[in-house]
């Protein structure tokens, strides 16, 4: 293993260890069609997850049979991931030093984190513990929607997110695919709406990882905001997410 010093950035570190459990709560499962597809194509040996949060991914595919080892810098998350999931190999670690051997990895799947990863020393122990021919796959809830409520929503969150790195600035794919080890097999997606009510929304903005460190007043003035904003949105609301695979293959 890499010993670089473990690299978690603030807002990461903050928001999710401070609430973890609206990040749970919040957050919504996986398409079906998404977990298939990897189950599928990406599913078969050894499987390494990278930040896997709370375990909303990993249960889904443990669920279909995968055998997988999670790792999650985090220790509320991981906490959360080891009461929801007891079975499962979980372990302390960031992208940037996995706490695996080399070339011990078929598969490793990030699902909704490689824009927090630094990306050159990422990719380079990705490649060090994926054998040759193995795949690095990344899978995405991604926020999409053009009506009026969630246009006020967008405005409101996003005037806290300072330099936050985030999946639209695509920053991270950009890296993935500028470095020749990998080749792109795999770029997928589909509509993925989720069923809220007004409240569920506002609990979604709350998990969000700048909005969940701000100061307890300042958090609270986000979700007024968002209440009067929504006040006059009929229940109930579907919040606009597209879900998205990509999947590159390592070969040199």
């Amino acid at each position: 293993m890499l010993q670089n010093q473990p690299m978690v950035h603030d807002a990461a570190a903050q928001g999710f260890d401070r609430d973890a459990s609206t990040y749970q709560r919040a957050r919504p499962s996986y398409h079906p069609d998404v977990v298939a597809r990897f189950v599928q194509r990406y599913g078969t040996g050894a499987v390494l997850e990278i930040g896997a949060g709370t375990g909303i991914f990993t249960q889904q595919i443990v669920d279909e049979g995968v055998s997988v080892v999670a790792v999650e810098p985090v220790l509320a998350m991981r906490q959360r991931l080891l009461d929801a999931l007891p079975t499962v190999d979980v372990r302390e670690g960031t992208a940037e030093s996995l706490p695996v051997d080399g070339a011990a990895c078929d598969t490793v799947v990030v699902a909704q984190s490689f824009h927090w990863f630094d990306w050159k020393p990422a990719l380079n122990e990705i490649h060090r513990v994926l054998r040759h021919g193995g795949h690095l796959v990344t899978a995405w809830n991604v926020k999409d929607g053009d009506t009026d409520w969630f246009k006020a929503y967008m405005e409101i969150v996003d005037g806290h997110a300072g330099d936050t790195p985030r999946h639209a600035d695509l920053r991270w794919r950009a890296a993935i695919d500028g470095d020749r080890r990998y080749e792109l097999v795999d770029d997928w997606h589909v509509d993925h709406p989720k069923r809220m009510d007004r409240e569920g929304v506002v609990a979604r903005a709350l998990s969000t990882s700048f909005i969940a460190a701000l100061p307890d007043d300042d958090r609270a003035r986000v979700a007024t905001e968002l209440r009067r904003v929504l006040e006059s949105v009929a229940e109930p609301l579907h919040f606009p997410y597209r879900a998205e695979l990509q999947a590159w293959r390592t070969g040199h």
